[in-house]
């Protein structure tokens, strides 16, 4: 989806409060249980259009260590700030002060993609390596049992730290 912010971006001071109620969709690397929801409010500010709110769902993971998947719950604080194009706010005394060809590609000719802010900013918050609980133990090495499931009686065989050598080496 695509707000259309001109109205706010031709009037320094002018504010605008959007409730969002978006679907992720199949956005890639992300997979939503539920709609964003939250709530975005647009302050222009003369060189910028402020833009503050909170944003939350629930996606779904796959657990690194047992690869079961689990649900997150995302909760995501937003303050950005993107350079206004607007020649009215030149003349009212608020000078351009980014160059030509530096605005963000969220915000283009004062229209912002939420889509794409949405999902960037779910991705932010998804860990690198998600686990299902921190105590997770993770797959059997030898058999590929859950460990936090079930105890296994395989046995991992104990190698030798390649440094073995060397500490004969030493001795």
């Amino acid at each position: 989806m695509k707000l259309d912010l001109s109205d706010i971006a031709a009037e320094v001071g002018k504010q605008f409060h959007y409730d969002v109620d978006e679907d992720c969709g199949d956005a890639e690397g992300l997979k939503c249980v539920e709609h964003v929801t939250g709530h975005l409010d647009f302050t222009n500010t003369g060189r910028l259009m402020v833009m503050m709110g909170n944003l939350t769902t629930k996606i779904e993971l796959e657990c690194v260590r047992c690869l079961k998947t689990y649900v997150m719950p995302v909760s995501v604080k937003v303050e950005e700030g993107f350079p206004i194009q607007n020649p009215q706010a030149v003349m009212a005394g608020h000078p351009e002060v980014f160059e030509p060809g530096e605005e963000d590609p969220l915000f283009v000719e004062n229209v912002f993609d939420l889509t794409e802010f949405v999902r960037q900013a779910i991705l932010v918050e998804v860990p690198m390596k998600p686990l299902c609980d921190a105590a997770c133990l993770g797959l059997c090495p030898v058999c590929g049992k859950p460990l936090s499931e079930c105890s296994c009686s395989c046995k991992i065989e104990e190698k030798g730290s390649p440094f073995d050598a060397l500490r004969d080496l030493l001795e």
